[in-house]
């Protein structure tokens, strides 16, 4: 009898991930703003008013209202109306991404595990369509509980109906990597290069 294989689901995150984000439009916003790498994000999502819109108890408008201020505030100038990029940033995804997320599929169970408010799932079904690719989606705003809490991984597997340890995470944020190891998950950190990501998994003997 073939040994039983040990990897059953794979959760991918959405931003960064899934859903695309240009990390060199990001990365020259910052540098001729005088921030350094990473810090205008870090800086969006440690607003008091994003840790409440991404677990339900707060809205879009005031996160925007509240990011708005803080890059007042950093004196960051961009090239684009903050409100529409956010609001685009749910319709773009790395078709590379996707693919990959189409052939693991056929082997694999695959959720969709992110941070984000109520509006994702209405994204991915009505204008992406790519809901059909999930087995699972949980959305932190729906479920109370945001990466990298322990629990919201734990409860992804639940839903997929496997342990944690015959799961795998994919995010591109690295505290959230690690957070899904802390749970019990296999974990890679995605960084925008998809070839690099389908090497990851493999390695870790996903077979596909």
């Amino acid at each position: 009898m073939a040994q039983e294989r040990k990897i059953r689901a794979i959760f991918f995150d959405f931003g960064g991930v899934v859903g695309l984000l240009d990390r060199r439009v990001l990365a020259s916003i910052e540098s001729r703003n005088g921030l350094g790498e990473g810090e205008l994000m870090s800086a969006a999502l440690a607003l008091p008013e994003w840790k409440a819109a991404e677990v339900g108890r707060g809205t879009e408008e005031a996160f925007l209202e509240a990011l708005t201020r803080k890059l007042d505030d950093l004196g960051v100038t961009l090239p684009f109306n903050i409100r529409e990029a956010w609001f685009m940033a749910l319709r773009r995804v790395d078709a590379d991404v996707v693919r990959l997320v189409e052939r693991i599929g056929g082997s694999y169970d695959v959720g969709l595990l992110s941070n984000a408010t109520l509006r994702l799932d209405d994204e991915l079904r009505d204008h992406l369509k790519i809901d059909g690719l999930f087995k699972v989606i949980v959305n932190s705003s729906r479920v109370g509980m945001a990466k990298p809490d322990v629990r919201i991984y734990q409860l992804a597997a639940e839903r997929m109906g496997v342990e944690p340890a015959a799961c795998v995470h994919v995010d591109d944020d690295v505290g959230n990597v690690e957070a899904a190891r802390r749970a019990g998950f296999q974990s890679v950190h995605h960084e925008g290069d998809c070839a690099k990501l389908e090497q990851d998994l493999r390695s870790l003997g996903m077979d596909w």
